[in-house]
């Protein structure tokens, strides 16, 4: 037998809110994803655990005053609702995991020194990054979560996206944006290869793509002017 792949330090990206997590976690997806609860000094961070790069295992994160038992999420018409409670009444509802003893290798910092930056490859335009984000649905998983950032030379949104099984392929796909998501999805038409930002989630006939707003440039996209933005 092979060798196990050791897992190196993670990588902690904060997100703009709790609403932001709340959808990463709960919206389009098939099972809500585990929220693990960090203490750290006065505060707990509510991370999820999304993927691996380089060996690496990449959480996002909100800071948080409150602890609970469940993170819920609705969206209804449009309108979304994010808390947490002890008692869900919501039908999305995401388990929070209280962790008590943080490994060493856990630096809550948000960043580790001497990650290697990913590839990235720009795409045309939002319909591009929205296919991207989309072919998942072929193999009957959730699509891929959009993130936004914003950039000194405006907004950012991107996907990123492995080439092959491997970790160590995985490439950033990103697209320039006028002005920030004034949406929290993106409503995509297959057939007329068009694209909206929406709040609503409702209207048959789409393939709906959930974007997530991030607090800063993500850590592991070089920065704006390597990207030439």
């Amino acid at each position: 037998m092979g060798s196990k792949k050791k897992l190196g330090s993670p990588i902690f990206v904060e997100l703009l809110g709790i609403k932001e997590l709340g959808r990463l976690c709960c919206a389009l997806e098939r099972a809500p994803m585990l929220v693990f609860a960090f203490n750290s000094k006065d505060e707990v961070k509510l991370a999820v655990h999304l993927d691996t790069y380089f060996g690496n295992p990449i959480f996002y994160y909100v800071k948080s005053d409150k602890f609970g038992h469940f993170l819920e999420y609705r969206n209804s018409a449009g309108l979304e609702d994010v808390r947490i409670s002890n008692s869900p009444t919501f039908l999305l509802y995401a388990p929070i995991v209280a962790v008590k003893n943080i490994p060493s290798t856990f630096g809550l910092a948000g960043e580790v020194k001497g990650i290697r930056k990913l590839s990235s490859i720009e795409v045309v335009d939002l319909v591009s990054l929205a296919k991207i984000s989309a072919y998942r649905l072929l193999f009957e998983e959730a699509p891929m979560p959009i993130f936004a950032f914003k950039s000194d030379g405006g907004w950012v949104a991107g996907i990123f996206a492995r080439l092959d099984d491997s970790d160590e392929s995985s490439i950033f796909f990103y697209c320039r944006l006028e002005k920030e998501p004034n949406g929290s999805f993106i409503r995509y038409s297959t057939k007329a290869s068009e694209v909206s930002f929406t709040d609503k989630i409702e209207e048959h006939g789409y393939v709906y793509l959930k974007v997530i707003r991030l607090k800063a440039p993500h850590p592991l996209v070089s920065k704006v002017e390597q990207l030439e933005l």
